[in-house]
């Protein structure tokens, strides 16, 4: 892809390299819609001070809303899973691949997220640490709410009265771990500057070859030769 400098003969080349499929980006985005309404209805039946709201014919609705989101948002991954297996269980794979990498980047991400200090980020595979401790949290979460959910949804009166407790108990939890992650994800993947491209990758299934380079050098260089170059680049930092 070719741009022109908007006063200049400037032209500007971009090379656009594939991450996501269709499927991927329209599960992704199906995911999110089920994901909102299933928090916001589920914090007017978490908060005490909004319970009020979750009454009389008004209650019925919301708890209606919920548990279709609830379907929608379990049924997602299953379909994921029965669609493009391979491609999923690749990603779970890398999801629980952490190194010493990703410890550094936990100590650079601040810096770097607060104050654009790019110099001591380490390189990254195609989902950095950030993006695969949410996808960690949100498959814990995911399963969580299919158990707890299921036994409060069919369990009333049905289960011991203690065991049910204890499934309300783990469902808030995991509703107050999801949302905050979600809110962090939200934040960087949609309002931060540095990764606009994200957004992007989400819509059109791309990201530019710079991008890729600086943000997952792991996936675009192979893991051997990005850790080779940071270790290289540093060793001169130091010299």
């Amino acid at each position: 892809m070719s741009v022109r400098v908007r006063d200049s003969q400037t032209v500007l080349h971009i090379r656009w390299i594939p991450k996501y499929t269709t499927l991927e980006r329209f599960l992704h985005w199906m995911h999110t819609i089920a994901f909102v309404p299933l928090a916001l209805t589920g914090l007017i039946l978490f908060m005490p001070w909004l319970r009020s709201l979750a009454q009389s014919e008004a209650g019925v609705t919301i708890r209606i809303i919920h548990r279709v989101a609830a379907v929608l948002f379990g049924g997602v991954p299953i379909l994921y899973a029965i669609l493009q297996p391979r491609r999923m269980i690749m990603h779970v794979r890398e999801f629980l691949s952490f190194s010493r990498f990703d410890l550094l980047w936990l100590k650079a991400a601040v810096p770097y997220y607060v104050f654009g200090r790019h110099a001591d980020m380490p390189p990254q595979p195609r989902f950095n640490t950030g993006e695969r401790l949410n996808a960690v949290v949100l498959v814990l979460g995911t399963v969580v709410f299919g158990i707890t959910g299921l036994a409060m949804w069919f369990g009333r009166g049905v289960i011991p009265p203690v065991v049910f407790q204890v499934m309300v108990l783990a469902h808030d939890i995991a509703f107050i771990i999801t949302v905050s992650m979600f809110m962090v994800h939200f934040y960087l993947a949609v309002i931060h500057p540095l990764m606009w491209q994200s957004l992007i990758s989400m819509r059109y299934g791309v990201v530019s070859e710079s991008y890729a380079r600086e943000h997952h050098g792991m996936w675009y260089y192979g893991e051997k030769r990005a850790k080779e170059m940071w270790q290289q680049r540093h060793h001169e930092e130091t010299q």
